[in-house]
C-alpha cells in the first residue's frame, strides 16, 4: 500500500516548511521539502540549514490527520518540481 501526505512544519533553521511524504507499507520512500522558493528531494540525504530530507521513521497509524493526505498526483507533481531544480543546480 502507498501513502501520501502533506504536513507543514519548521526547518531545521526554524522557517516555515512544507513536507510532503510517501510511504510504501509504511516505510518512507520518498520525500519533498520546499521551504521559501527552495524545492529538495530526499535524492540527498540532507540540506545544511533544511535539514534530514528523508524521514527515519514509519508511518504508524493516525500519525497523520485526514486532511494531510494527498493524491498520488499531488506528490508526484511536487517531487517533479523539486527534481527539475535540483537538476538546474
Amino acid at each position: 500500500m502507498i501513502d501520501y501526505f502533506r504536513l507543514e512544519t519548521e526547518a531545521m533553521d526554524y522557517r516555515d516548511a512544507v513536507v510532503y511524504y510517501e510511504f510504501i507499507n509504511c516505510v518512507p520512500s520518498r520525500q519533498v521539502t520546499n521551504v521559501d522558493d527552495l524545492w529538495l528531494s530526499s535524492r540527498r540525504n540532507s540540506h545544511p540549514t533544511v535539514g534530514p530530507l528523508l524521514t527515519d521513521q514509519l508511518l504508524q497509524p493516525g500519525e497523520f490527520p485526514a486532511e494531510a493526505r494527498i493524491s498520488p498526483e499531488e506528490f508526484n507533481m511536487v517531487w517533479q518540481r523539486a527534481i527539475e531544480q535540483e537538476d538546474r543546480s
